[in-house]
């Protein structure tokens, strides 16, 4: 070759997060000047940077180039070359200098929500980052008050270097109430890892009653209601429109009796549109999507079609996601995201709103399903929702 290289020294070590230093010796070994072109190479070659890339070589000049390799944090412990080709003219040659980078072991860990608030049970998260170069081995314990349970989805779980892991955590009620103030029941989560560290995480689940606070104010509402509309109806009205209707059924004709009949029928219907619940009829529907992986899918249900004047108060709304998928599920109105909710955190989940969502005419509900990951033993993602409330005319 008339052009030679090596590094010096040809081995060195790295810690990661650092940077190694290397030299690159160029050898003209001809009478004639040479223009050489360098070109990092090999598996560090989006970490090397040159100090130049184009040389001109005096007859038999030695030259040294300075050669940068960022060992990045993520960069797994153990020997990486890192490889430098020479082109010369047609000629092309490399040198190689091996890197050995130092293992680390370091995670952190992180409790999602570290609040949940449910009548049945509590859903969360545990996100696990390996931080380090090494595989990385985690335990999970957890503690609580004798009054709820807790289960763990995974006690154990490996992660590679530079991923995160989600372990699903549930806490559940041993006993559940109807109505009352909620109760918060905290608990901890201990963290230990392979390597040595632990940490602890704490967290509280908030239990509420089953009977929403407005439920019990809006049945009393439509009791009251239904009773005052039957009193004046019997006590009052009913008796007036059967004396009148006596009093003048030998002087009025036909007309007159046809319209004393629909005053009649316009003072029951009074009386039965006072027994009506405040919101309406009640009402559900329930939408399911079936999402192949890496695709959306979505179901539309148009509200109310025909236009007459309706509005769909929307009280209960229940995600479920029987096969355990991983990805996305949206509740939608004419387009726009009215619940948004990862299905990593749930099999079923339960939202029960004080102030109800509402539909009007024409409008639409969807459900959208983004699929990331099928559940075990299926091909798709499956999800599906719930909902619940009234309808009622404008």
């Amino acid at each position: 070759m008339s052009v030679t290289a090596s590094f010096q020294p040809d081995r060195i070590s790295a810690a990661p997060g650092e940077t190694a230093a290397l030299s690159l010796h160029l050898q003209n070994n001809t009478d004639a000047e040479r223009m050489v072109t360098l070109r990092a190479g090999g598996g560090l070659a989006a970490q090397t940077v040159l100090q130049t890339e184009t040389i001109y070589l005096d007859p038999n000049e030695h030259f040294e180039v300075p050669v940068i390799v960022d060992a990045s944090a993520s960069l797994a412990a153990g020997s990486h070359s890192c490889v430098i080709e020479i082109l010369d003219d047609n000629e092309t040659s490399s040198a190689a200098a091996t890197i050995e980078i130092d293992s680390t072991e370091a995670w952190t860990a992180t409790l999602e929500p570290q609040r949940s608030k449910s009548a049945t049970a509590g859903r969360h998260k545990v996100a696990i980052e390996n931080a380090g170069n090494v595989p990385l081995m985690v335990e999970l314990a957890a503690t609580s008050a004798p009054e709820v349970a807790t289960e763990l989805a995974a006690p154990v779980v490996n992660i590679d270097p530079g991923k995160t892991a989600r372990v699903e955590f549930r806490v559940a009620p041993h006993e559940r109430f109807w109505n009352g103030p909620s109760i918060e029941h905290p608990f901890s989560l201990a963290v230990a890892g392979s390597n040595g560290d632990r940490s602890e995480l704490d967290g509280i689940f908030e239990q509420g009653p089953r009977l929403r606070p407005w439920l019990l104010p809006a049945a009393a509402g439509t009791v009251a209601a239904l009773l005052l509309g039957t009193l004046a109806w019997y006590t009052v009205l009913k008796p007036s429109v059967l004396d009148a209707a006596r009093e003048d059924a030998t002087e009025q004709d036909v007309v007159q009796q046809a319209e004393l009949d629909d005053q009649v029928t316009a003072i029951e219907a009074a009386a039965e549109e006072s027994a009506e619940l405040p919101l309406g009829d009640p009402t559900d529907l329930r939408l399911s999507v079936d999402a192949a992986p890496a695709t959306t899918s979505t179901e539309e249900f148009d509200f109310d079609v025909s236009g007459v004047g309706r509005i769909l108060s929307i009280s209960d709304v229940i995600f479920q996601n029987p096969t355990g998928a991983v990805g996305r599920v949206e509740l939608l109105r004419d387009g726009d995201v009215l619940l948004d909710q990862e299905m990593a955190n749930f099999r079923d989940l339960d939202f029960h709103l004080v102030a109800p969502l509402q539909v009007d005419s024409g409008s639409s509900i969807s459900l959208r399903v983004t699929c990331e990951t099928p559940g075990p033993g299926t091909e798709t993602c499956e999800a599906a929702a719930t909902v619940t409330g009234f309808v009622d005319d404008i």
